[in-house]
């Protein structure tokens, strides 16, 4: 790859870290870090155990475990040992859990609506058309199958 195609993916990768505001403490005018709020809506898919969510998010098990730590001791997730291996504990939301990751969620689809609201139809099913292909390309020749 020439120096020029790294430049424009990485003005790109730039352009939307500021626009999400990623680089944000918190995520979404939350109390939550972005990773916080990754985690909540990971282990609600069913990524439940911390070896899971380390492969998955690509994360350091350190930091991992500190930010469970957290979310558990302010009520949002409990451990439940698991069926099958008693040394295996699943991560799983409390109720307070669930509503503070519907409140992200709705406040992510309010920051999506806000972007993508004044874009005509036919040019933002282009978009996401797009988007779809990026993300597909990237799949199709990345190590990481989980993109």
């Amino acid at each position: 790859m020439n120096a020029e195609n790294i430049r424009k993916i990485r003005e790109f990768n730039r352009s939307y870290t500021r626009v999400l505001k990623l680089t944000d403490k918190y995520h979404l005018d939350t109390q939550y870090t972005l990773l916080e709020s990754r985690l909540l809506l990971e282990i609600d898919r069913g990524v439940n155990s911390a070896n899971q969510l380390m492969l998955l998010l690509h994360v350091d098990k350190g930091y991992l475990s500190r930010t469970l730590k957290k979310l558990k001791s302010e009520g949002l997730l409990i451990e439940v040992p698991n069926d099958q291996d008693k040394r295996i504990k699943n991560l799983n939301l409390t109720n307070d859990g669930e509503k503070v990751l519907k409140m992200i969620d709705q406040r992510a689809d309010t920051q999506v609506e806000t972007l993508f609201s004044s874009i005509p139809t036919e040019e933002l099913e282009n978009v996401i058309r797009d988007m779809q292909e990026i993300k597909n390309a990237v799949k199709k020749y990345s190590h990481d199958k989980e993109i």
